[in-house]
């Protein structure tokens, strides 16, 4: 699972026109690590990167890569949670199985959004032509998705 997450972060990194920049904590706006710290009270150790003027914190909360989203006031955005494959639910799993015949899944989350309830379930899936990123929400609705052209060596 984490082979395939690392290979998915490079693929994704490589073909991505906006560049996450790392930064120290110094360079985060205050507002933004109290909004951290109210939401993630005990995470201690967080690697931040600016995107597309958001800011972004990555950890490891109970054995799980979490990264969390904040705009520039602190307002939180977005969290994204790795999760195993087998938590998917079942509906989900039933949909992905009859939409996505052919692709293997290379990488689960979920993702919280501040405008939304819900859980959505974030899958990447691949087949020979490309890598796709499909939204779903727990009763197999699908949000939205998006295909990459994977490159040939």
């Amino acid at each position: 699972m984490k082979r395939a997450f690392l290979i998915l972060s490079i693929v994704v990194s490589l073909s991505s026109a906006a560049w996450a920049q790392t930064v120290t904590a110094e360079k985060v706006p205050a507002q933004v690590k109290r909004a951290f710290q109210t939401k993630f009270p005990d995470v201690k150790s967080v690697e931040w990167k600016i995107k597309s003027e958001k800011y972004e914190a990555e950890f490891t909360l109970k054995g799980a890569e979490v990264t969390v989203k904040f705009d520039a006031t602190g307002k939180w955005l977005e969290t994204e949670t790795q999760i195993a494959s087998s938590e998917l639910t079942p509906t989900v799993r039933d949909a992905l199985a009859k939409r996505f015949k052919g692709y293997k899944i290379i990488e689960t989350q979920t993702v919280q959004l501040y405008n939304d309830p819900k859980t959505i379930y974030e899958i990447h899936l691949k087949n020979d032509k490309e890598i796709l990123k499909t939204q779903l929400y727990a009763d197999g609705t699908i949000l939205n998705q998006s295909a990459k052209p994977r490159k040939k060596n």
